[in-house]
């Protein structure tokens, strides 16, 4: 297998010298659990060009195409102050990808709770992070991102659950996978001593998507559990949503999807 020389130069550059590079691999996340359950150092990587059964939230398929996007696993070993915010570290992966897009490539980007990023309402990144544990002892977590680059990424419509969109379509400069991949890396390793602060809670609730809108809580079984008008996320990640009763309820991520009611014609 060759690695491409430009993947393996943002390697360097960024002083990662743990990683691995697939051509093609059913799943990122997979890969890089099984990694950290061996040796895996703290910040390694796992990149694959083609994802042919990666995972999403609620056991969602997320496939990548050839060339098209990126699909990626950090794997972390969590300090002990960490270990006390692990529900960030998905918005820490929809924070650097927002920021980047903003800095960089002038594309406006929100954040949708818990752990997606979309542009104009679409969706064209989704993170899942999941928790590897020995016993009651804590291993480490992997943070999986895949992002949406060119337009070979987006699935068929048939197979959406929401809008999609990718990168390519909101710039008129031509995006290089590796270089948004240097960018992200950056910018995740950057805000990462910070995902305890008040700056980070600030822009990420300033990047929410649907603030201020109605909205409602559905249950993995498809049930609605609440419906009322977003209201922002508190110091422990969860998000506030008013009922039509005034009463301000607290959701944490768990197995819920958040979706914007669609307005009346």
């Amino acid at each position: 297998m060759m690695i491409p020389s430009d993947f393996r130069a943002v390697m360097h550059r960024l002083n990662i010298e743990d990683y691995q590079y697939f051509d093609s691999v059913g799943s990122t996340n997979q890969v890089a659990i099984e990694w950290l359950e061996d040796s895996a150092p703290d910040f390694a990587i796992v990149f694959a060009d083609h994802q042919s059964n990666g995972r999403g939230r609620f056991d969602r398929q997320w496939v990548t195409q050839p060339k098209s996007a990126i699909a990626l696993s950090i794997i972390i070993r969590p300090t002990h102050e960490e270990q006390q915010k692990l529900s960030f570290f998905s918005p820490l992966a929809a924070v650097a990808l927002a920021e980047v897009l903003e800095n960089s490539w002038q594309i406006t980007a929100e954040i949708k709770w818990p752990n997606d990023v979309l542009i104009q309402k679409k969706k064209t990144s989704g993170i899942l992070t999941e928790a590897i544990w020995k016993g009651d002892q804590l291993a480490g977590i992997v943070v999986g991102i895949g992002i949406n680059v060119l337009a070979s990424s987006i699935p068929p419509q048939d197979t959406l659950n929401f809008p999609a969109t990718y990168l390519q379509a909101h710039t008129q400069a031509n995006i290089d996978r590796f270089a948004l991949l240097e960018q992200f890396l950056t910018s995740f390793s950057q805000w990462r001593p910070f995902i305890h602060s008040e700056d980070f809670l600030n822009y990420w609730t300033n990047r929410l998507a649907f603030q201020g809108e109605k909205v409602y809580i559905k249950q993995k079984d498809g049930n609605i559990q609440l419906a009322g008008t977003l209201k922002g996320i508190n110091k422990h990640g969860d998000l506030e949503i008013v009922s039509d009763d005034n009463l301000v309820h607290s959701v944490s991520a768990g197995d819920v999807h958040l979706r914007p009611v669609e307005p009346e014609n």
